[in-house]
């Protein structure tokens, strides 16, 4: 039989099912004294570390209280018997590899707790092999499902990203930076214009460092008076100035052991530019009317839509401020650099909005997808996101929607896309070209029909309420051709 051993390599492309077999860790509970050393004996000859116990109480304490990686139990045992050790153990442990030892007389009540989260069973009396094989397919078994875990978790974090969702290079980009900076307390400069999803990344950027259980802070540079900035900055003592009636935090010492996030870091002032590079340099900072310095211990994430270069050439910006702020640049890409992302974002934004409205489920038309794939969207993806709620809150009875319930001036370049007089369909792709065909289609099926919705089905060879969505999906309306015939 197959045996673990630690000198031997995996085949590729396989994880072992550990590192060598010293290192995995094996519970056996059996109230019988023989039948607790065959088995402590079997295994630790084959390399496993090995605690056995006499009752299922005591294993079930010792496995709540440290990880083993297999647990060898036997089902009939007073006190907690193995069921009761079986539901403990997956109660600490959802994934925990639990093998029940079994007499041929209770097969059925084995087979029954494999049902209910054991790997396996093996009935007494059994070879040293049989249960060291059952061990391994045990070990293998949850080497799989660590292995399928982490690359959900992986997948996961090439689509989406604590909120932030794309499939496109530029995206897929952004997210491994941020998966290569897990862990990491690096200074990290965010650009992108405005709407790009700059303090998403910020935020997922906290989530997988290890400040993740401290304060995230984020600072609105724009948002706070010039006037108010040092105050709100560094906080301020009690009578530090008029209205200064207690002692305040200021957002600095508010981040400490956390994430400070300085959203817009390209509208402060020179003189507060100045105050906060010294602050990060320091890492402590004196309240407004006090003379004690705190010390400060927080990461710093940066923001900003401007050129902080071109600001630096300009004197706008300090040079000292932007080298510290610049350790590990971090571009986001405006909506208009991955299109090919607008279909999981519009999914995405439906659903939310669904949740939100309390409607029912939601689709948008492959045609009305096509036109908002080709808008400019020069508020990215949150200008994205309000357009798609709009839809939501504005047709709450809509299973589907098409380009008819678009935004007027998104239709507004419709027929240059479908307008097919002088363009070869063959240079377009199939959804363009099926698109042009529909509405040249329809509209020359309402102009001869005079707008006549039943008579235009019937030449259709469909019904009225399937040419009604298909009408609206492609943006086409009957009204403008009624009463003319032939036109």
């Amino acid at each position: 039989m197959a045996r673990v051993d630690s000198a031997a390599a995996p085949a590729p492309g396989m994880t072992p099912p550990a590192a060598s077999a010293r290192s995995c860790r094996i519970l056996v509970a059996d109230d019988e004294e023989s039948m607790r050393f065959f088995v402590r004996r079997a295994l630790e000859r084959d390399g496993y570390t090995v605690e056995a116990f006499d009752s299922g109480d005591r294993a079930a304490r010792a496995f709540e209280a440290r990880p083993f990686d297999v647990a060898v139990v036997d089902l009939k045992m007073p006190g907690v018997d193995g069921l009761g050790v079986l539901e403990r153990l997956r109660a600490a442990d959802p994934e925990a590899a639990v093998i029940l030892m079994t007499g041929h007389a209770t097969i059925r009540s084995a087979v029954d707790a494999m049902r209910g989260g054991a790997f396996d069973y093996i009935t007494k009396p059994f070879e040293v092999d049989e249960l060291l094989l059952g061990v391994e397919r045990a070990l293998a078994h949850r080497a799989t499902l660590r292995e399928n875990r982490e690359l959900r978790r992986l997948v996961d974090t090439r689509t989406a990203l604590g909120g932030l969702i794309g499939q496109s290079p530029a995206m897929r980009a952004v997210f491994d930076t941020v998966e290569r900076l897990r862990e990491s307390d690096a200074t990290v400069l965010i650009r992108g214009e405005s709407g790009t999803g700059k303090e998403l990344v910020a935020r997922a950027l906290h989530a997988a460092s290890s400040r993740a259980g401290g304060p995230f802070v984020p600072i609105q540079c724009a948002a706070i008076p010039e006037a108010l900035f040092e105050s709100e900055l560094f906080g301020h003592e009690s009578g530090a100035f008029t209205g200064a009636v207690a002692q305040r935090r200021g957002l600095l010492e508010k981040a400490d052991s956390g994430t400070l996030f300085v959203d817009e870091i390209g509208d402060l002032s020179l003189p507060v530019q100045a105050k906060l590079e010294r602050a990060l340099q320091e890492r402590e900072l004196v309240r407004l009317g006090g003379t004690a310095p705190i010390p400060v211990d927080f990461r710093v994430l940066a923001a900003t839509n401007r050129d902080l270069e071109a600001m630096v050439r300009s004197g706008a910006f300090r040079e000292e401020l932007y080298w510290r702020l610049n350790v590990v640049p971090l571009l986001l890409p405006p909506l208009r650099d991955r299109r090919e992302d607008v279909p999981l974002l519009v999914d995405h934004f439906l659903q939310l909005a669904v949740e939100r409205l309390g409607v029912g489920r939601k689709t948008m038309t492959m045609e009305a997808m096509i036109l908002l794939a080709r808008q400019p969207w020069p508020g990215n993806v949150r200008e994205l996101q309000n357009v798609v709620e709009r839809l939501a809150v504005l047709h709450p009875e809509a299973e589907e929607l098409g380009v008819g319930d678009l935004p007027e001036d998104m239709r507004a370049g419709l027929a240059d896309i479908t307008d097919t007089s002088a363009v070869d369909l063959t240079q377009l792709s199939y959804p363009d070209a099926l698109l042009r065909f529909e509405r040249d289609y329809l509209g020359a099926l309402f102009a001869r029909t005079a707008g006549n919705i039943t008579e235009a089905a019937r030449l259709a060879g469909l019904s009225r309420g399937h040419l009604h969505r298909k009408a609206r999906q492609v943006g086409v309306d009957a009204e403008p051709f009624r009463g003319e015939v032939g036109r």
